[in-house]
């Protein structure tokens, strides 16, 4: 199994960072309008949401309207863990873990006070399960949270089927450019 998912995710890894810089942002602007039209992201107050790496569809154009209406709480790596704090103004984020983004120590808010979770991935399959870099930090943080998790990727990352473990713990929705796919109503 380790085989697969190792050349799945070579495979769309390759094909992501491929992208075009125009391709991307244009593919992420449509991801962010259909995020911004489900009815579980405008009824959330502290939305999760992550700052991408190695071509990941890019949600940072809606940081601005999360803090003017909700709570935006992004992930910081820790030890083994994703840490979670709330976000004031996204230009107090600097690079931490792996390169990426992350918040300053602050408002630390638990996986349980949640209410939304887009989840970035390497690849989706059409059960909600995810195949993402293999170190288990999401698959950490969604055991801990009713939140509804929404896995977010372009369309061509998500297909009929990915190896998955028995601690793997699959999204709710799967969202790209194309299309929105409830898959389960999940506990909220």
């Amino acid at each position: 199994m380790t085989k697969e998912k190792n050349r799945i995710r070579r495979e769309l890894l390759q094909k992501r960072i491929n992208l075009s810089e125009e391709e991307r942002k244009r593919l992420s602007q449509k991801i962010v309008e259909n995020l911004k039209s489900l009815t579980e992201y405008r009824k959330a107050k502290k939305v999760l949401l992550y700052c991408p790496i190695k071509g990941e569809p890019d949600l940072t154009p809606l940081f601005e309207e999360v803090i003017r209406e909700k709570e935006l709480i992004l992930p910081k790596v820790n030890g083994e863990l994703l840490k979670l704090y709330k976000v004031e103004a996204p230009s107090c984020l600097s690079p931490g873990a792996f390169g990426i983004l992350e918040p300053p120590e602050g408002d630390e808010v638990s996986p349980e006070e949640l209410d939304f979770v887009a989840i970035p991935g390497i690849a989706f399959d059409l059960r909600g399960y995810r195949l993402g870099f293999g170190k288990g930090y999401y698959d950490r943080l969604l055991k801990r949270t009713k939140a509804k998790k929404v896995g977010v990727a372009y369309s061509f990352q998500v297909l009929e089927r990915v190896p998955h473990d028995a601690w793997d713990v699959p999204v709710d929705i799967i969202l790209t450019e194309k299309f929105v796919r409830r898959l389960r109503d999940g506990l909220k």
